[in-house]
């Protein structure tokens, strides 16, 4: 059984491109924590600018000070579960690494962990200035979408500002399958039947000197897939239903071309069927590589062009059940093409998924 270090603090920080903010919020905390037992663990996450470099330059020889590079199963949840698997304090506080969260309010958080389990850093969001009103607008509707799965009353928990004690990290905490983007909703998800003490504490919210936010369309749908994983008590990872949800909009493609080329057309159910799976399979690709597998996507014209047609050699075995199946079943089972395609497409869409999980967007 792990032994933890009782009083010592372990400082979660995840980065991804942060070469101009982390060394200086490793400085700041390193300042605030001068009389501190603690440790401070950098998660990065394959930064491909001076992230690395500039913590190793200035820090190598800090022992307070751990980096860990990770080059499989990317991804920021991943990448905070690492860390808090890899810590060795009584105490953790989980922070971003692009200095909106400041150093000065860890103390702060900490403090209050003497009479709780869980004390989360909250914004003001009728005063929040410092962020675009669209990220206000998704920040407020979460906000009260989560009050109701969770069970628990908290103004902010979108927030990636928080301090907690070792007991809350369970093995169902490490277990949830979640490909979304805020780890503090599967540490309240995996606690929800105990009966832990949690407090919000309002903290100030910096302005992004440099960098980019990390808040787009790829992780508002992973946000959604992970509320909806926790609405089958985490039992299905938010990665599958985000296959589904895409599937679904491939599956109104599939038909609205299939119906098209063969009654409008007069095209064959064959060829009308064939078309409609391969046209797609390839949206399914794209919007999958976007939003569903993005932390394992194909970033570039030529890797996308490879793990295309990946997708399409390894996936052949599917496409020919589906045609097969969807053949067989308009010859003998019914001559109505809704319910023959539909046989064809199930059979497709539960192959393409095992295949795309193990081997397109596999992790690396």
């Amino acid at each position: 059984m792990r032994k933890f270090i009782p009083e010592k603090i372990s400082i979660i920080i995840p980065t991804l491109n942060e070469e101009n903010n982390i060394v200086i919020l490793i400085s700041e905390i390193i300042s605030e924590m001068k009389e501190k037992d603690y440790e401070i663990i950098i998660v990065d996450d394959g930064s491909t600018d001076s992230t690395v470099n500039n913590i190793l330059e200035k820090f190598d020889k800090n022992e307070k000070v751990r980096l860990f590079q990770r080059q499989s199963d990317k991804g920021l949840v991943q990448s905070i579960k690492f860390g808090l698997q890899s810590m060795t304090g009584e105490y953790f506080v989980v922070m971003d690494g692009d200095r909106q969260h400041s150093a000065s309010e860890i103390n702060y958080l900490i403090n209050e962990l003497k009479a709780n389990d869980l004390v989360i850093g909250v914004r003001n969001l009728k005063k929040m200035d410092v962020i675009s009103a669209k990220r206000l607008f998704l920040s407020k509707f979460f906000n009260k979408f989560l009050q109701l799965i969770l069970s628990t009353n908290i103004s902010d928990p979108l927030t990636g500002f928080f301090a907690g004690k070792v007991s809350l990290l369970n093995k169902k905490f490490f277990l949830l399958a979640n490909s979304g983007f805020k780890v503090l909703l599967d540490l309240i998800f995996s606690n929800k039947k105990k009966k832990i003490k949690i407090i919000e504490k309002e903290i100030k919210f910096e302005s992004r000197t440099d960098g980019s936010s990390k808040l787009n369309s790829q992780v508002a749908f992973s946000f959604i897939t992970q509320i909806l994983s926790y609405m089958f008590n985490g039992m299905i990872s938010s990665r599958f239903i985000g296959f589904i949800i895409i599937g679904g909009i491939g599956f109104i493609f599939h038909f609205s071309i299939l119906f098209g080329m063969y009654y409008l057309a007069d095209v064959s159910f064959y060829i009308s069927h064939l078309f409609a799976t391969l046209f797609t399979a390839t949206i399914n690709f794209l919007a999958n590589n976007y939003l569903n597998f993005y932390d394992n996507r194909a970033n570039s014209l030529n890797k996308l062009i490879i793990n295309l047609t990946k997708y399409y050699l390894i996936n052949l075995p599917g496409i020919i059940a589906s045609i097969g199946s969807a053949s067989l079943a308009f010859n003998l089972i019914t001559k109505n093409p809704l319910y023959a395609s539909l046989i064809g497409v199930i059979l497709d869409t539960i192959f393409k998924y095992m295949i795309s999980k193990t081997w397109i967007w596999k992790s690396n």
